[in-house]
C-alpha cells in the first residue's frame, strides 16, 4: 500500500526544511513522488499556500525548457532530481533547477 500523505505532513516537512511566511517558493516536484496525496494537487497547493501565506509567492512553471542532463554523482548528493542547459551569448551554463524534497511520516 503507498504511503497516504496529508496537507499537514507537507506543511511540517516544509516548514522542517526551512519553509516560512513570506517567502518567495520556486516548486518543482513530481506529485507522484510524495506518494498518494489526499486531495491531491490541490492539497499541495493549499499547503504551500498556508506557509508562505499572503506576503509570500509561489512560483511553479509548468513547461519543459530544454533536454535533461545527466545527473553526476555529486549532483545527486545535493538533492538534485534535473538539471537542464541554458544558452547564453558567452558560451553554455549549466542550470540546476529542481530539487527532491523528501516528506518524512512523522
Amino acid at each position: 500500500m503507498s504511503t497516504i500523505v496529508s496537507k499537514s505532513d507537507i506543511v511540517n516537512s516544509l516548514k522542517s526544511l526551512g519553509a516560512r511566511k513570506g517567502m518567495a517558493l520556486e516548486v518543482h516536484c513530481s506529485l507522484g513522488k510524495f506518494g498518494y496525496v489526499e486531495g491531491g494537487a490541490e492539497t499541495l497547493i493549499s499547503a504551500l499556500k498556508h506557509i508562505v501565506s499572503e506576503e509570500g509567492a509561489i512560483v511553479m512553471p509548468s513547461f519543459k525548457l530544454s533536454p535533461k542532463l545527466p545527473l553526476t554523482d555529486r549532483d545527486r548528493e545535493m538533492g538534485l532530481t534535473s538539471k537542464i542547459k541554458i544558452l547564453q551569448n558567452e558560451g553554455e551554463k549549466v542550470l540546476w533547477v529542481s530539487f527532491l524534497i523528501p516528506l518524512e511520516n512523522g
